[in-house]
């Protein structure tokens, strides 16, 4: 007689983490999804690894024998292709996109499908709320980015339950109807690192997308961005905000991608770069070790290690965003705007 396996009810959550190379993250990230409240049969975990050399794969395989957890394998291609990948995979009815050096508090995915509940119409996302874990709060670079400059989050200028607009439709930490996603958009995979969660918000918005931030919805960064990752990061993120503002030549794209002007900016800045980011480097660096012997920064020198990050941030920013207008609009960006008009 042949003994059926029990089947698996439908998940009501998908949760889908793009990673590459960071396995020792994964684990993490991982680990956390296995004390979710919401129950270890009512969530599937999608891990799509974008190329990864390291030892991601064998991560993820520890983890299925505990979670609902699928692994699926793509040649390096970019966070909006994985996210994609991810979400063509999922089963559940609402997806979220988790970042692989986040760690969820027990109460996350529970507070998302909670929100999902009492804001039922599809075109209703949840955002959730990403802090500092306790070494990254250490660093004054990374206190700086999430709380004063808010490169990195913005959580200062929203409260609990606002509804916001397509620029808080911010990856890694947002959930939403995956039919709405297949029926009016998914994401762009010209976008490689930054701004293809934001550009998929302002194309679902035209649809009615609204985003309802639930500040119960925790999560933790375990990650500690260093002075140099932080500067590489912005300069990434200014070639995608030109590629945004390509696609989309709508006002509220310049103001986000904050591109007007970006040529005249860079050419007083590029005189002064170098002596810029040597200036800030150093700063940085003494702030570092200030905390790292656990010894305070007055805050005259606060003031003036804010300064220079603002500024060295904001060059790598407009270097970047004029760095791809000098390639032209051609290639990716205009490949992109044909198949979104198509």
């Amino acid at each position: 007689m042949t003994q059926l396996t029990p089947s698996v009810p439908e998940p009501l959550i998908s949760a889908v983490i793009c990673t590459y190379n960071r396995a020792p993250l994964l684990r993490q990230a991982l680990g956390a999804l296995c004390a979710q409240t919401i129950g270890l049969d009512r969530f599937e975990v999608i891990v799509v690894d974008d190329g990864s050399t390291d030892d991601t794969r064998a991560v993820a395989e520890r983890f299925s024998g505990v979670l609902h957890l699928r692994y699926a394998y793509q040649a390096n291609s970019g966070l909006a292709s994985g996210k994609n990948h991810g979400l063509f995979l999922s089963r559940a009815p609402i997806v979220a996109f988790l970042d692989d050096d986040d760690v969820l508090n027990p109460h996350c995915l529970e507070e998302h499908h909670k929100t999902h509940e009492r804001f039922a119409q599809p075109s209703y996302a949840v955002l959730g709320y990403t802090r500092l874990a306790e070494e990254p709060a250490r660093s004054p670079l990374m206190r700086y980015v999430t709380n004063v400059g808010c490169q990195l989050f913005s959580y200062p200028h929203i409260t609990h339950e606002s509804i916001l607009d397509f620029s808080y439709f911010w990856g890694g930490r947002s959930s939403c109807k995956r039919g709405f996603l297949l029926e009016y958009g998914v994401f762009n995979p010209v976008f490689r690192f930054g701004a293809e969660d934001i550009e998929l918000g302002f194309r679902l918005e035209k649809v009615g997308l609204r985003v309802v931030y639930n500040a119960a919805a925790i999560s933790s960064m375990v990650r500690i961005l260093t002075f140099e990752d932080f500067c590489r990061r912005c300069r990434l993120q200014g070639q995608s905000n030109w590629v945004f503002s390509q696609l989309h030549p709508d006002p509220a794209v310049r103001a986000w991608a904050q591109i007007d002007h970006a040529e005249l900016e860079w050419a007083q800045i590029a005189p002064r770069f170098d002596d810029l980011m040597k200036a800030a480097g150093d700063l940085d660096r003494f702030a570092q070790a200030r905390s790292s012997m656990e010894l305070p920064i007055d805050p005259t020198t606060t003031e003036l290690l804010h300064a220079f990050y603002g500024a060295a941030f904001r060059a790598n920013r407009i270097r970047g965003t004029v760095e791809r207008d000098s390639r032209g609009s051609g290639g990716e960006a205009t490949a992109a705007i044909r198949a979104l008009n198509a």
